[in-house]
C-alpha cells in the first residue's frame, strides 16, 4: 500500500478512524492555535503603545492579527468539513501523524487520547522545555 493509501482509505479496518473525528481534532487544535494567538497579540499590543511611531513593529502588529484572524478561519473551515465529511470516510491518523514531533499533538490528532481530554492550554507548562532562537 502506498503512503497516500495508507492514510486515506473508505474501507475499515482496525488502525482507521472517521475521517470527520481526525478533522474535528485538527479545528481543535487550530482553534486553540488561534486562542493563542489572540492572548500573544494581547501581551505584544501593551509593549506597541511604547513604541507606536515604528513603522516596522506596526506591521508586524498587524502581520499577527491576521495571524490570528487566519487561525479562527481555518478552524472554522476545518469543523465544517468534519460536520460534511461522511462517517464511513476512514483515515489512518497515526499514520498521518506520524512526522508531528510533539507526541502529546500527536495523540490527540490521531485519537489515541481520550474524547474528552482538551488540548494543553498556554498555561500548561509540561510540553517541553522552551526553545530561544537569537
Amino acid at each position: 500500500m502506498d503512503a497516500k493509501a495508507a492514510v486515506f482509505a473508505e474501507t475499515p479496518q482496525a488502525s482507521l478512524r472517521p475521517m470527520s473525528e481526525t478533522l474535528a481534532a485538527a479545528a481543535l487544535e487550530v482553534s486553540e492555535l488561534a486562542q493563542m494567538s489572540d492572548r500573544l497579540q494581547a501581551l505584544i499590543s501593551v509593549a506597541l503603545i511604547a513604541d507606536a511611531t515604528n513603522d516596522d513593529h506596526l506591521r508586524e502588529f498587524q502581520a499577527i492579527d491576521l495571524l490570528v484572524q487566519r487561525l479562527h478561519g481555518v478552524s472554522i473551515f476545518m469543523k465544517a468539513l468534519a460536520g460534511a465529511s461522511p462517517h464511513h470516510w476512514q483515515v489512518d491518523a497515526k499514520e498521518a501523524t506520524s512526522g508531528v514531533v510533539l507526541s502529546a499533538l500527536a495523540d490527540r490528532l490521531s485519537g489515541t487520547v481520550a474524547e474528552s481530554e482538551p488540548p494543553p492550554s498556554s498555561e500548561d507548562t509540561s510540553s517541553g522545555s522552551m526553545d530561544f532562537f537569537g
